[in-house]
């Protein structure tokens, strides 16, 4: 998704009202990433802070408006990568609570935990590129800009994760999930087809 052209030219100015106005629209995305990319709840809000911190900083690096979801996500991978080496210890203490569910609207808390359950199944290849097409709506050409990679991968990763997650899922909940299909959207593409029981991995945000 391309960044407003005006709020872009505003921010490369130092418009600290403008990159506010940025703020409000992909931190939600920012802590949607860190946790599917493997962050819990509390970890991810502060990767989100320190993801919009560099972001501001380092705005001037930042090629066009267009580029603007790419290279932020480049940046998120980057501290979520950094914060997952600091906080390794805490995964193996045997007093180690279980996963909450971090999102406030989408689909119930047991579904979106065994969505992320999934997910952590995956190789982080397979994970990344089903995360930012089928939950974050983005093309095929928008992933793959995103990734760095050749579109033609993304969609061969993609088949794959798709094939993988739906074994997974049907390992895990054999029965067909009470996802309100009806009104589940993403953020662009309108609802998703759900295949063999499988859930839609979209859902709403604000």
């Amino acid at each position: 998704m391309s960044l407003d052209p005006e709020l872009f030219a505003a921010c490369r100015t130092g418009d600290e009202r403008a990159w506010r106005r940025v703020v409000q629209t992909r931190v939600h995305a920012v802590f949607r990433w860190s946790v599917m990319l493997g962050l819990r709840a509390p970890e991810a809000e502060d990767a989100a802070q320190e993801v919009l911190w560099r972001a501001w900083k380092q705005f001037h690096k930042c090629r066009a408006p267009r580029a603007f979801d790419s290279w932020l996500y480049q940046i998120t991978r980057r501290v979520v990568a950094n914060m997952r080496r600091l906080v390794w210890l805490k995964r193996v203490l045997p007093t180690e609570s279980p996963p909450e569910p971090a999102f406030v609207e989408g689909p119930t808390p047991d579904i979106e935990l065994s969505v992320r359950a999934c997910l952590d199944g995956l190789s982080r290849k397979q994970a990344e590129v089903l995360m930012l097409s089928d939950v974050e709506g983005y093309t095929r050409d928008e992933v793959a800009e995103m990734l760095g990679i050749p579109p033609g991968t993304v969609a061969s990763r993609l088949r794959l994760a798709r094939k993988a997650f739906r074994a997974a899922w049907d390992e895990k909940r054999p029965d067909p999930p009470g996802i309100e299909r009806s009104r589940a959207r993403t953020r662009r593409a309108g609802p998703r087809p759900t295949r063999g029981g499988t859930p839609r991995l979209s859902w709403e945000r604000p």
